[in-house]
C-alpha cells in the first residue's frame, strides 16, 4: 500500500512538472492515464462507457479524473480547490419539501456534517426525475460536484435514476430503502415505525385506529401502513381498507376526509398521520368539532418538530431522526468517494427511531388520575 502511495505521488509530481513545462495547468487525457496507470485509450473507453474495462480499472480512472480535475473538451474548467462539493438532490414538488420537518432535519444533518469536514454543499431540487438525471450527470461530468445524496425518491423513479447514476459511475448514497439495487443507503425501518405507532395507541387503550396518508403506494408510506396493519391484526382490531384514508396536502382536504368518516359512521378513536403537519390539522378538526384529545381521539404522527410541543395538547410522534440520516448519508458518501471501487457494493444502514409520547395519546394516564 505504501509503495502504491509513493508511486501515485511520483506520478502526480510528474504531471505537475509537465503542466509547468507546457504552461498549461489543465489536465489532459494523458495526465489521467499516467496517474491511473493505464493507456489513454482505456481512459477514453471509461469516459465514453464503451468497450470492456474491469471495475478496478474504472475505479482507478475515476479517481485519477477527480485528482487531476480533468474535464473533457467543451466542458467547464474546474476551479482549483482542495475541497469537495456534495450535492443533496431531490425530485419532488417544492411544496412537498420546503417547510417539511423531515426534509428540514435531513438538510441540517447533511449541511452540518459537510461543514465539519471542510466541504461545500449544493442543494438541487427538480420537478421531474428526467431533469434531475440530466442535471446531476452534467454537474458530475463538469467536476462541479464530487458526489450525490439522494432523498425523497419516488418509487416510479427509482429504477431509472439509480441505473443511470451507476452507468455514469457517479458516487451517490440514497436516503431510503431499496431491495433490488446494489447501492449504499441509509434509512429508517418504516414497517417497524408504523407498527410502533399503532402498538402505542393500542397500549393506551385505543381500539378504532385510522391512518391518514397522502399516498398509499410510496415506499415509505406503504411500509408504515403495513406496520400498522400488522399491529392491528395481532391485537384483533379492524384494519380494513376503509381505515386507510388517502388525503390531499391541504388542511381543507384533511378536514373534509375526517368529516366524511364521521358521516359514514366509521368508528374512530385514534388517528395516525404520516407527518407532523397533518397532525396539526387533525388536532384543529377535533377542537372545531368538540372532540376531546386524547380522551375521545388520540393523535400520533411521524417526524418531530418544535411546534408539536407548543400546541395544547402536545402531539405525540415517532421521531425519524432526519438529521442523523443526513449525517450518516454523508459518511457513507465520503467512504465511496475515498474508495470508488465500493460503488459496486451494497451497504444498508438502518437507524433507530424514537417514540415521543406526549399529551395527545396519554389517554391511560389521564383516565387513571
Amino acid at each position: 500500500m505504501w509503495f502504491n502511495m509513493k508511486q501515485e505521488m511520483f506520478h502526480l509530481f510528474q504531471i505537475l512538472f509537465q503542466w509547468f513545462v507546457r504552461g498549461d495547468f489543465v489536465a489532459n487525457i494523458k495526465d489521467v492515464a499516467k496517474l491511473a496507470g493505464v493507456s489513454p485509450a482505456t481512459v477514453s473507453r471509461v469516459l465514453t462507457n464503451k468497450g470492456n474495462t474491469s471495475e478496478d480499472v474504472r475505479a482507478r480512472v475515476q479517481m485519477a479524473i477527480r485528482k487531476t480535475n480533468y474535464v473533457r473538451p467543451g466542458g467547464v474548467k474546474p476551479l482549483i480547490s482542495g475541497s469537495r462539493t456534495i450535492c443533496l438532490t431531490i425530485a419532488r414538488n417544492s411544496t412537498d419539501i420546503f417547510g417539511n420537518p423531515f426534509f428540514d432535519s435531513v438538510l441540517y444533518g447533511v449541511s452540518s456534517t459537510v461543514e465539519q469536514h471542510g466541504m461545500d454543499l449544493q442543494l438541487a431540487v427538480f420537478h421531474s426525475v428526467d431533469r434531475q438525471i440530466e442535471k446531476c450527470v452534467q454537474l458530475y461530468r463538469q467536476n462541479r460536484v464530487d458526489g450525490l445524496i439522494l432523498t425523497g425518491i419516488l418509487s416510479a423513479d427509482k429504477e431509472r435514476l439509480l441505473h443511470t447514476l451507476h452507468e455514469e459511475h457517479i458516487p451517490f448514497v440514497m436516503i431510503g430503502r431499496t431491495f433490488r439495487h446494489d447501492v449504499f443507503s441509509v434509512h429508517n425501518d418504516n414497517l417497524r415505525d408504523g407498527y410502533m405507532a399503532a402498538r402505542h395507541l393500542m397500549d393506551a387503550g385505543y381500539r378504532n385506529l385510522v391512518v391518514l396518508t397522502p399516498d398509499t403506494k410510496l415506499d415509505v408510506f406503504a411500509a408504515r401502513i403495513s406496520g400498522y396493519r400488522q399491529a392491528a391484526q395481532q391485537g384483533g382490531l379492524d384494519a380494513g381498507p376503509e381505515r386507510i384514508v388517502q388525503v390531499g396536502p391541504e388542511e381543507e382536504d384533511i378536514m373534509n376526509a375526517l368529516e366524511r368518516l364521521l358521516d359514514e359512521g366509521i368508528a374512530v378513536d385514534s388517528i395516525i398521520t404520516m407527518d407532523s403537519v397533518m397532525s396539526l390539522s387533525v388536532l384543529k378538526f377535533c377542537q372545531l368539532t368538540g372532540l376531546s384529545v386524547p380522551q375521545e381521539v388520540g393523535i400520533i404522527g411521524f417526524n418531530d418538530a418544535p411546534y408539536l410541543v407548543k400546541v395544547s395538547p402536545t402531539l405525540s410522534c415517532v421521531e425519524m431522526n432526519g438529521a442523523n440520516l443526513g449525517a450518516e448519508a454523508f459518511h457513507l458518501l465520503n467512504e465511496i468517494m475515498n474508495e470508488p471501487q465500493a460503488m459496486s457494493l451494497k451497504k444498508n444502514v438502518t437507524l433507530p427511531s424514537k417514540l415521543m409520547i406526549r399529551q395527545s395519546t396519554a389517554r391511560s394516564s389521564i383516565e387513571g388520575t
